[in-house]
């Protein structure tokens, strides 16, 4: 799952901006980057869970970042 696949689990994105404390327009740039900056992980996750939102912790937010990190091998580096 994607963090725009976790962001979109809310109601609506004026709602989950709230819920994290930011302001509509951070939020949508989260959503369009699929990006949600580590800082606000805590806070994501105990919105969702606040909302029953399933499959938002922050073990699926760091497995999602994770996956779209490229490896150290395909920039030629040694991992």
């Amino acid at each position: 799952m994607t963090h725009t696949e976790m962001i979109d689990k809310w109601p609506s994105l004026a709602d989950f901006a709230a819920d994290i404390g930011v302001e509509y327009g951070t939020a949508k740039q989260m959503r369009r980057r699929d990006s949600v900056a580590g800082r606000y992980w805590l806070t994501m996750q105990e919105a969702a869970k606040r909302r029953a939102i399933s499959d938002v912790t922050v073990g699926t937010l760091a497995a999602a970042a994770a996956a779209q990190s490229p490896s150290f091998a395909s920039r030629g580096e040694a991992a």
